[in-house]
């Protein structure tokens, strides 16, 4: 049987919120008595320290609101009279852990359970959870081997592609697909790519919701290059400098720059509000994400080019030797510092 830290076990089909978070409180307390490591990831994961000795009330109170989205403690309770479904607690349980055969059978028994919400401030359906992004840090624990299987299961039983949640504050890019190809998790456990072409068979927009590339944004951004591959496998519009060079097409990319050697003029925008890159930088943001998707070729082009090598990408202020580093790809870095 495997483990499940931090989930309480009620009878009923329906407890108070309140409740639920009362038991948490105490579950996590236990667990960081007992050494287990869920503890320690909690409390770091809601920016919380595992200080030695036991844990106090206060501070587990904080680190559960935390974990669930909430402000803190006081904003929690508020909450305390909303009502928690074990069954769909159940299920994104069994979401985790692989369970497919339970699953399974609680979607049998409760078929609204796709079209059910968390009532915790992220809002998460099911088909969100198996991106495991943005939900509560005991959710994050791992992507299943049987994860593409799982997601099937959930589109075939009428789980909504497109639909949006409420985590990192909500917006038009919240939906399963750019949750997924932005998370650690299944990326660390070889599930995203699968994950895109199964989310996307399904009926994910893979242009996004307002058709423009925010998943394909969002992969090369946080540098998830088979997401980024899978997208571009399931039809995602590949119509940049920055994509091209991220997917390592460098005779497109040369195609960008004219007979001078200069590049042609272009205006480029992150998504439909993400930030503009300035247009005279624009060779210098694919140089940057060529470098960490590992693309030597591209980034030998693009170096002959006399690119600005101080140039920071918008969301995590990486340089190209720098997104080289991160990545692992050291040859390239010590490429990119030997032209410095």
């Amino acid at each position: 049987m495997v483990r499940r830290p931090l989930v309480p076990a009620f009878d009923s089909e329906s407890v108070p919120l309140g409740e639920v978070l009362d038991q948490q409180v105490e579950l996590l307390r236990e667990a960081q008595r007992a050494g287990d490591p869920v503890a320690a990831q909690v409390l770091h994961g809601t920016g919380l320290s595992d200080q030695p000795g036991p844990l106090t009330r206060e501070t587990a109170q904080l680190a559960v609101a935390r974990d669930h989205g909430y402000a803190d403690w006081a904003a929690a309770r508020e909450q305390a009279g909303l009502v928690v479904d074990t069954r769909f607690e159940a299920a994104a349980d069994a979401i985790q852990w692989g369970q497919l055969a339970a699953l399974r059978d609680l979607l049998d028994t409760h078929p609204a359970l796709t079209a059910m919400r968390s009532p915790f401030p992220h809002h998460a359906m099911l088909l969100h959870h198996v991106a495991a992004n943005g939900i509560e840090v005991e959710r994050q624990l791992q992507s299943p081997p049987n994860a593409p299987q799982i997601m099937r299961l959930l589109l075939e039983r009428g789980a909504e592609p497109d639909a949006l949640c409420d985590t990192y504050r909500g917006g038009r890019t919240q939906t399963t697909l750019v949750l997924l190809v932005s998370s650690c998790v299944p990326a660390a456990a070889g599930v995203q790519g699968a994950l895109v072409e199964e989310l996307c068979r399904g009926g994910a927009q893979v242009n996004g919701l307002d058709d423009d590339g925010a998943p394909l944004w969002t992969a090369v951004s946080f540098g998830y290059t088979e997401a980024a591959e899978a997208l571009v496998g399931c039809g995602a519009r590949v119509d940049n400098i920055v994509f091209h060079a991220t997917l390592g097409d460098v005779a497109a990319v040369r195609g960008y720059f004219g007979a001078d050697g200069q590049l042609k003029p272009a205006q480029l925008r992150i998504g439909a509000t993400g930030p503009e890159l300035p247009a005279a930088h624009l060779a210098d943001y694919a140089l940057i994400q060529a470098a960490g998707h590992g693309r030597r070729e591209v980034v030998e082009f693009l170096l002959g080019r006399h690119p600005d090598l101080s140039v920071t990408e918008p969301f995590f202020g990486a340089t190209a030797r720098g997104a080289a580093e991160h990545q692992g790809y050291i040859e390239i870095a010590a490429l990119i510092e030997a032209r410095a």
